[in-house]
């Protein structure tokens, strides 16, 4: 459809594949101030292999979307990564979403002159009432994002498992959601213009200006609005959330495999995580690896001018994490 229509579906499907990636873990509920001791103290890895899932999780809790960065990465390597966004070079943990590239037109269309107004006026004349047409688009794109992860090769098994479920439930979800609904509508353009008006980005190169730690702090209003937006189509993230256990599979001295599942939209969510240790901290081996690949990736674009293959679909049995 236009383009309030992609932006629409963008908002869904960006909130879902940030909160419920690689940590299992919705944003929770914006609580007003945050406790900067708190958000200060956040360290790097965890003590054990189930809390490198676990502390993210109470990170976004906590609304603390700059801790989850920080915990996720060892020092030197979240070192890495700062420096990286500031002169554009990463993106991570933005780069974790399979529409990273569609975040900064979102926040363009939603901080617009008169964007509210723009945007349900699109809503209105496009969407309202457009109930059974949304759930058969909704239906379409679980099909799209199922094809895109068969061709896409940097997903290794575990993920397209994880990920294929996630695809699985929430068009399921969707295809029943009120998602015309006028008054719904109304409200959901509302909480997604004001969190965008909050958070004050209006496109990539405020990302750049204000750095990983500010940008993720000021992200932070917009996907809690998301977050609250998806409530009122009958999808709870905090029951989500709340259903999250991890289970230690097995262990040894660097390495460890967890079993994660939880409930989303009232069905059961499964997957293996792998975690490993670094300098005596746990931390979840895809988080490191895809940190480390966006920096190398925009090494060996500079160094050859050429954007670099993806890397070949994993085709083993061992999972390699979620």
């Amino acid at each position: 459809m236009q383009r309030f229509h992609r932006h629409y579906w963008q908002s869904f499907a960006l909130f879902l594949a940030c909160g419920l990636m690689q940590a299992c873990a919705p944003c929770a509920v914006f609580s007003g101030e945050k406790d900067k001791a708190e958000q200060a103290a956040a360290v790097h890895g965890a003590d054990s292999p189930d809390a490198a899932v676990t502390d993210l999780i109470a990170h976004l809790r906590n609304d603390d979307l700059p801790a989850i960065a920080r915990s996720a990465l060892p020092a030197e390597l979240y070192g890495q990564v700062e420096a990286a966004w500031k002169d554009g070079r990463s993106r991570w943990p933005l780069t974790e979403l399979p529409l990273d590239d569609s975040i900064p037109k979102m926040l363009t269309a939603l901080t617009q002159a008169d964007a509210e107004k723009k945007l349900q006026q699109s809503f209105a004349e496009q969407l309202s009432g457009q109930t059974r047409a949304l759930q058969d688009a909704a239906r379409g794109l679980g099909v799209f994002g199922k094809e895109y992860l068969g061709r896409e090769g940097h997903y290794n098994l575990s993920q397209r498992q994880h990920y294929t479920q996630l695809i699985d439930v929430f068009s399921s979800w969707a295809a029943g959601a009120p998602l015309g609904d006028a008054a719904r509508g109304k409200q959901s353009i509302g909480l997604l213009v004001k969190a965008a008006e909050e958070a004050d980005i209006s496109g990539d190169e405020d990302f750049s200006r204000l750095g990983l730690d500010a940008s993720l702090e000021r992200l932070t209003p917009l996907y809690v609005a998301m977050k609250q937006m998806l409530g009122l189509y009958g999808l709870d993230m905090e029951a989500t959330l709340a259903s999250v256990k991890v289970e230690t599979v097995s262990e040894t001295a660097d390495q460890a495999e967890l079993r994660v599942s939880y409930t989303l939209a009232g069905r059961p969510v499964k997957t293996l995580m792998q975690a490993v240790r670094v300098d005596g901290r746990w931390y979840l081996a895809d988080y490191l690896e895809a940190a480390r690949a966006s920096l190398a990736a925009e090494n060996t674009a500079e160094t050859t001018g050429k954007t670099p293959e993806a890397r070949p679909a994993d085709t083993s049995d061992a999972p390699a994490g979620g």
